[in-house]
């Protein structure tokens, strides 16, 4: 069920609307942009730009899809995204970069807490720093630590702290002790035996420079910072503790002196602050409890701003920004969606779980947001982050990951926060849009099996999308009531402690009374998705129909355990069912009150699947249709331009269909009229005999591909050739077994070269990024027609084409899938759309037509050629007057092969062929005369070409 509108849950927006009154300049601070560079590549000048995401839309409000996430060629991060509004690959970049600066710290380091440390339970840190941000060190430090013993008697405590740092003296209830630092251990003699229940009080003296962890020098605007990260093992490199997510402190308190002029940011209340001119001092405290890595400090001139939100428990939260001065205006929009978010989660988490205390954002240097308790750091000013921070102060702060093993509970749930806000102020559509752009069809467990790979804790796919889908499947599951009823009985259970996904699995099923451990062992320690094929037939009975369903699982995995919603299309309306599916084939009867008209398997997208549907008995009465699946608003110029030069279909004759909206100032003057938009139906589909489909998976395509029958599609005798990136998540294990080939991991290509007779290298004009290729081992029916083989050894496959023996069941030559890995708009288009052609003619069976005429009308041989002399390429126009296989050639003066321009079966009629000035070799042939060849038949025909320089 989807959830109730805000009314009826008491949520108010209560500055939302008001926004829409506000004049917003915002521009992303990032370097000026090529007019060819998609929105989707900027790259910032420097690593430490500010950005800013919020922007208007014509109707004067907030929208949801903002400017896309700025990249730090620095960082590695390439500034991709699925969705211009999708944060998760940005923030577990961001954090996991963080984590993973130094990898021999990585790569040592222990992975659960020490039999030591298991003995004590941290109860309250006093952290004292003497810090100077333009000096990257500690100049002293003291920090008092208080424990209670659990298992005694206990007489040596051992913390987690680098020992790189220099401790000078260290105190056990009150008496100089002796220690150890080794390790990344330092190790405490007692003054005595403690037993249980007692509590140990250590007082450490240290100092010395953190390494580049957890604890950043640095600077913005011609002023020094400092800046704290220290997720997930990083608090160790600047105060020692027991370092990990399943002990809280109950209590922390912060004091640090810095010099005059700074602003001093960390966690809870601020007790006091001065600063007599020389020295800055501040004193924070924070009496909820805390997780170590949760516990920051911040140093710069802020610039400081405040409000105050309402909460519902009767407490007035004060809201503090503390942003770059130059950045006030930039980032003040982003802040004041704060007070209605806090509205928002509130009605669905229940109170702000730091309602006595505050919170706030510091900006920060780091690019991404870090849920820092009741003072998130940002470095981007999105909607969607600043959601995503927000919610982790339920999910994430106040509930905590017992381990990063289950850091889904921290980062799925905030993933699942952004979905939940889109929902309440935009709408239900605005939420399905938002989970789709998290949707993930890709290896891996959601729990993670290894911790010593950082990457894999802050996997986005993985830990931050999968895990969102986790909780938007939970909730159909179990219904709204249930599902956040289950959320209400995981705070009050589990709220300022830790959890782990069994906790929370055994709360959802007390709530709603289900067996849920097949679901969550699918979903969180199982990998894939189900693909769901299904058929179906219908049969009078008295005055109802009677409707038979066959679903099969086709995946080669696990099979899942999940409840299917059926959505029955008659003459009369539309007739829900709820049915459940657990095996690999299930029959089931449904009767509905008239005739069926067409079956939809889970429409709504409440699981994260993909769908075989069934496809209509297909016509194939029409040529080709182009699919566009590449945003007009993100791409901008390249996609024009691309389209503009034909790069997808060459002369082929087409018509059109487009995923997107038509974009601002129509369409390219290439194309013909869109015939509509969204995924294309069966019914349509079906009518013609090819598809070429230009994809991407950005800004929702992908969507709009696993909605259209495609695979009936090609089953029937359709013919495709599909162009894009990201192949992995457009062609599931049965469309690679279909085709053929092995997929293999996301790599970015240099080169695509030809390798079939006939194909010529297809140059790129652009960065060619996630694009996802294949073993050059291909199926028995597939022939591999391109490689990727700079930087690479072996070769990676980047293009195939399959025939399958008997073709479809509609068109014994039809059924051909062919694919080509890249971002089909950075492909030369005079390189890409010859190609595209010799695909056509050589596999599809399908030849560039101009005028089909009568073939009477209609003589063999060369019609014209032009422009003739040439330089970059010229158009070769030939008749035939009765359908037959043709061969054109381009020779030499010697009469040897330079091209073979196309082979095989042609309709009667004249056709358009373009040589571009390459041999087969894919070569630029020297200046000269050379001889353009057409035999058909008994019949030839020779024109001569002049190539200038």
């Amino acid at each position: 069920m989807v959830s109730e509108p805000l009314e009826t849950r008491g949520i108010v927006l209560r500055s939302l609307t008001l926004l829409s009154f506000v004049p917003l300049t915002l521009a992303l601070l990032a370097a000026p942009q090529s007019a060819s560079a998609s929105a989707e590549d900027v790259e910032m000048a420097a690593p430490h730009t500010p950005q800013s995401g919020m922007v208007l839309g014509a109707d004067g409000n907030l929208n949801r899809a903002l400017a896309p996430l700025p990249a730090d060629p620095a960082s590695g991060w390439s500034g991709e995204a699925v969705q211009p509004w999708d944060v998760s690959r940005f923030l577990a970049h961001q954090k996991a970069a963080a984590a993973a600066r130094d990898l021999a710290f990585e790569s040592g380091m222990a992975r659960i807490p020490s039999a030591n440390q298991d003995k004590f339970d941290q109860t309250y840190f006093d952290i004292e720093l003497n810090l100077d941000p333009s000096v990257p060190t500690i100049t002293s430090a003291v920090t008092t630590m208080r424990a209670t013993v659990v298992d005694g008697p206990l007489t040596e405590m051992e913390l987690d702290f680098a020992d790189n740092m220099t401790v000078s003296g260290i105190t056990s209830g009150g008496v100089a002790t002796t220690w150890t630092l080794a390790n990344d251990l330092l190790t405490v003699a007692l003054d005595r035996a403690y037993t249980n229940e007692e509590e140990v009080e250590l007082v450490v003296s240290y100092s010395g420079r953190p390494r580049n962890e957890a604890f950043f020098f640095d600077s913005f605007g011609g002023s020094p910072m400092i800046w704290t990260l220290s997720q997930p093992y990083g608090a160790r490199t600047w105060w020692p503790s027991k370092d990990w997510p399943s002990d809280k402190a109950d209590e922390v308190d912060i004091r640090v002196t810095a010099p005059a002029g700074n602003k001093i940011v960390s966690n809870g209340v601020l007790v006091s602050e001065t600063d007599n001119g020389t020295v800055a001092t501040a004193h924070w405290n924070s009496s909820y409890p805390i997780a170590t890595y949760l516990v920051q400090v911040g140093v710069y001139p802020y610039s400081v701003s405040t409000g105050s939100y309402d909460s519902i428990g009767g407490d007035t939260v004060p809201l503090v920004f503390y942003d770059f001065p130059s950045q006030v205006g930039n980032n003040a929009p982003a802040n004041a969606l704060v007070d209605d978010m806090m509205g928002v989660y509130e009605g669905l988490f229940g109170e702000y779980p730091f309602s006595a205390e505050k919170y706030g954002h510091n900006e920060s240097l780091f690019g991404g947001g870090m849920e820092h308790q009741t003072c998130t750091s940002l470095g981007a000013y999105f909607e969607s982050i600043v959601a995503h921070e927000l919610t982790h102060q339920w999910w994430g702060d106040m509930v905590t990951c017992d381990t990063y093993n289950h850091v889904w509970l921290n980062e799925g749930f905030a993933t699942y926060g952004e979905a939940l806000w889109f929902e309440e102020a935009y709408g239900q559509e605005a939420y399905f849009a938002d989970m789709a752009s998290s949707a993930y069809f890709g290896p891996g467990t959601v729990y993670v099996e290894d911790l010593s790979n950082f990457n894999a804790i802050f996997d986005s796919n993985l830990s931050y999308n999968k895990g969102s889908w986790v909780l938007h499947m939970l909730r159909h599951v179990l219904g709204d009531d249930d599902f956040f009823g289950t959320l209400a009985i995981y705070r009050n259970m589990y709220g300022y402690d830790s959890a782990t996904t069994e906790e929370f699995r055994d709360v959802a099923e007390s709530v709603s009374g289900l067996d849920l451990d097949a679901y969550f062992q699918q979903w969180i320690y199982g990998e894939g998705f189900p693909i769901y094929s299904y058929d179906w037939s219908a049969t009078p009975v008295a005055a109802d129909w009677t409707l038979d369903l066959q679903i099969d699982q086709v995946q080669t995995g696990q099979i899942f355990t999940m409840p299917i919603d059926i959505v029955v299309t008659t003459a009369s309306g539309t007739e829900t069912f709820f049915i459940q599916n657990d095996q690999a084939t299930a029959n089931y009867q449904l009767t509905v009150t008239d005739q069926p008209l067409s079956v939809d398997l889970d429409p709504d997208h409440w699981i994260l699947r993909q769908v075989m549907a069934p496809i209509a008995t297909p016509t194939f009465t029409k040529g080709i249709l182009l699919v566009n699946g590449v945003s007009w608003d993100t791409y901008g110029n390249e996609i024009v331009n691309a389209y503009e030069a034909q790069a997808f279909w060459g002369d082929l004759e087409i018509e059109f269909w487009d995923y997107f909206a038509e974009p601002t100032g129509g369409y390219p003057s290439t194309l013909p009229a869109a015939r509509g938009h969204g995924a294309v139906p069966g019914d349509i589909l079906g009518e013609y005999e090819h598809v070429i489909w230009v994809g991407n998976n950005f800004d929702g395509d992908l969507a709009g591909w696993l909605d259209t029958p495609m695979y009936a599609y090609l089953q029937a005798g359709g013919n495709v050739l599909l162009l894009s990136r990201m192949a992995d998540q457009f062609l599931n294990e049965v469309f690679q077994g279909y085709l053929g080939v092995d997929l293999l991991s996301t790599v970015s290509v240099f080169d695509c070269i030809a390798v079939e007779p006939g194909f010529t290298n297809i140059g790129r004009i652009g960065t060619q990024s996630f694009t996802v290729p294949f073993d050059t081992a291909v199926g028995a029916n597939t022939t591999l027609l391109y490689e990727a083989d700079a930087g690479f050894n072996p070769n990676l496959g980047m293009g195939a084409v399959v025939v399958p023996p008997g073709g479809g069941e509609f068109n014994p030559d039809g059924g051909r899938l062919a694919f080509l890995a890249g971002r089909p708009y950075r492909w030369n288009a005079s390189d890409l759309s010859t190609n595209v052609m010799r695909i056509f003619q050589q596999y599809f069976g399908k030849s560039p037509v101009d005028v089909p005429g009568d073939a009477a009308s209609v003589s063999f041989g060369f019609d014209s050629v032009g422009p003739n002399p040439f330089s970059d390429g010229t158009t070769i126009r030939f008749g035939l007057g009765t359908a037959s296989d043709a061969r054109v050639d381009v020779l030499d003066v010697a009469g040897r092969r330079v091209r073979t321009l196309a082979s095989g079966p042609f309709s009667a009629g004249t056709h358009t062929l373009r040589w571009d000035g390459i041999d087969d070799a894919g070569h630029s042939v020297a200046a000269g005369v050379y001889f353009a060849r057409v035999v058909a038949g008994a019949g030839e025909d020779r024109v001569k070409l002049l190539r200038v320089q």
